[in-house]
């Protein structure tokens, strides 16, 4: 799934929700699709799907996954490429978040809104995947930014991360350092 196709599935959903009458449903999206959406990947770069970290009113997750799962009938998409799997990482959210977010669909029924840049970073060290990795080298943090994960690494150990998992992250970080001292 690359921007225009996720527009278009979002402008599809938003239809859908339409006629549903609901007030409008605020979704936040993280990971590549975040990244996608705000111009902070290349074109180029494509998705499987998009991670919903967040859905306000949250009663409304029920209606928003079934216009998806229509949508995703409809054009032939996964039947995930709306989810909330990422869920399980909204403790990892970094402090502030919400008033980094960028609005990237805006329609009758549906608010689209992605995590800033610098948020996007550090949850891409947090998650340190293959992945995420060559999507960092691609966004290029600058050192301040990787100042910032740092400082995003230290919360999440003060409120009782995994010393593994910020070991691992701790990793990313060093080889995103590395690169700027090379």
């Amino acid at each position: 799934m690359d921007e225009s196709e996720a527009m278009q599935a979002f402008a599809a959903v938003d239809r859908h929700l339409g006629a549903t009458r609901i007030a409008v449903v605020d979704v936040l999206l993280i990971g590549s699709s975040a990244g996608l959406l705000t111009g902070q990947l290349p074109r180029h770069r494509t998705t499987t799907d998009c991670d919903v970290m967040d859905i306000r009113p949250a009663t409304a997750e029920g209606l928003l996954l079934n216009a998806a799962e229509a949508v995703a009938r409809e054009r032939g998409l996964s039947r995930s490429w709306l989810n909330t799997d990422a869920q399980m990482l909204r403790h990892a959210l970094p402090e502030g978040w919400r008033t980094r977010t960028v609005t990237v669909f805006l329609g009758q029924a549906i608010r689209v809104m992605a995590i800033g840049r610098v948020d996007l970073i550090c949850m891409k060290v947090y998650a340190g995947r293959a992945q995420d990795m060559d999507d960092l080298r691609c966004m290029k943090p600058s050192e301040d930014e990787l100042g910032l994960v740092d400082a995003y690494l230290g919360t999440l150990e003060v409120h009782g991360e995994p010393q593994s998992h910020l070991e691992d992250a701790r990793l990313v970080l060093d080889s995103l350092r590395s690169r700027h001292a090379g």
